[in-house]
């Protein structure tokens, strides 16, 4: 069997896709329907994380065994084509097809152990002969071509949701009775950042694009999209009788074993916090010269540079944002309240920027270009205020605080420091 994994590491344009990409796929195996009931045993598969882009949020696979004809197969609902030509704009778009797999799952473990390098963790789940007879039905249902594709959604229908489904049917719902109205503890956005987080800047992309969808308050339920917290709430419940009494003694995923025991992945440091650090201390002192001496070219050449970056950061994602919100169908990247913080037309401080640096002051023929940058400095400030405003008094869902606490603190100083200092920088042609 030939898996592949793509490595394609996307422009920031197409950060979304970084939420999952498992293996593309190849020729089903075709299961068959077990003979004896008895002799079949299903685990729940549990792969673990690595720093590949496609491997951060871990995967979901259903193992059955028919110990009486030696059938081994292994369920993956994370397969998808991605060698099209249009592979990436529908990525993009949110139109992501994806389909059941089928393979020997020896074959599948070997390639998570010696390809991706990543842990599995074994589980016996226990079945009743009835329970697992509507399990194998299903299983065989959707191994139907016309049933192996289905509208992949990160956050409602991926690898993990689609056994947790058919498990929770072979059960009588009672996977979705115990967890659909139990609220959970976090959000999205804290499943997906600590996820996200061994690699920085898929952190710190899948952040910035994502609006209050992902800090809205969600259920235990909904919390099982993320494969490792699948796994946990499962073993919290225990096995159930046909009649869907509970079994005593007996939790619902038994028998625990390492298949493969590679460790996971250690977090970067927070990228917000990096990006304060490293970009939003310096650039503000900065500023803070500026203060000192406003008048002299040296102080034209530190605005500039200050003017500069924070313009291509602020229209760059604001760009990104407005791109995501007209021409993707992902509703967590609609009406992205960080659209208060940054603007189009903040390109504007880019062309400010280099005028300042390259002339070292503010000629009388750019007066104009000065005047708009002060001005649009001045709504910055009022939409930043505002914004703040908004999330303290919870008003506004979205989490903008890590923005508001790295790049608003920058940003509302560039903004007074031009605003009060921006038009004097060509008063004087000293450099004392």
């Amino acid at each position: 069997m030939h898996l592949v994994s793509p490595r394609i590491i996307l422009t920031w344009w197409f950060l979304l896709i970084a939420w999952a990409l498992p293996a593309a796929a190849q020729d089903n195996l075709v299961p068959q329907t077990p003979k004896d009931m008895a002799q079949v045993d299903a685990y729940l598969l549990t792969v673990g994380r690595s720093t590949q882009i496609e491997a951060l949020f871990g995967h979901t696979i259903l193992r059955v065994i028919d110990h009486s004809s030696g059938q081994d197969l292994a369920f993956n609902w994370g397969i998808f084509e991605f060698s099209g030509p249009s592979f990436v704009w529908n990525f993009y778009r949110g139109e992501l097809t994806y389909m059941l797999g089928i393979y020997a799952a020896p074959t599948l473990i070997d390639f998570y152990r010696n390809v991706e390098h990543r842990s599995i963790i074994q589980q016996r789940i226990v079945l009743t002969t009835k329970q697992k007879t509507s399990l194998i039905q299903r299983l065989i249902r959707n191994a139907q071509p016309a049933n192996l594709y289905y509208q992949y959604s990160q956050l409602r229908d991926n690898c993990a949701t689609r056994p947790r489904d058919h498990l929770d049917a072979a059960l009588g719902g009672k996977i979705a009775a115990a967890y659909q109205d139990f609220q959970a503890p976090v959000t999205f956005r804290h499943h997906i950042k600590a996820s996200s987080s061994p690699v920085w800047w898929v952190d710190l992309g899948l952040d910035m694009i994502s609006n209050d969808v992902l800090d809205r308050p969600l259920s235990s339920w909904q919390e099982m999209f993320l494969p490792r917290r699948l796994q946990q709430l499962l073993e919290q419940l225990p096995a159930f009788d046909d009649s869907g009494t509970p079994i005593p003694g007996q939790t619902l995923l038994t028998d625990p074993v390492w298949l493969v025991n590679d460790p996971e992945p250690m977090p970067a440091p927070n990228a917000h916090a990096m990006w304060s650090l490293f970009c939003g201390v310096p650039l503000s002192l900065l500023l803070l010269a500026v203060w000192r001496r406003p008048g002299t070219r040296r102080s034209a050449r530190l605005l500039g540079v200050a003017s500069l970056v924070y313009g291509l950061w602020s229209a760059f994602w604001a760009s990104v944002l407005i791109c995501n919100w007209l021409l993707s169908r992902y509703i967590e990247t609609k009406h992205n309240a960080l659209l208060w913080l940054f603007w189009p037309v903040d390109w504007l401080y880019v062309l400010y920027g280099i005028k300042l640096i390259m002339r070292s002051s503010l000629p009388a023929q750019y007066s104009l270009l000065g005047g708009v940058i002060g001005k649009l400095s001045m709504l910055h400030l009022a939409a930043g205020g505002t914004a703040a405003l908004l999330w303290t008094t919870s008003v506004m869902h979205q989490d903008i605080l890590p923005m508001l606490a790295s790049y608003g603190v920058f940003g509302g100083l560039l903004f007074v420091t031009v605003s009060c200092h921006g038009a004097a920088l060509g008063g004087r042609s000293d450099d004392a």
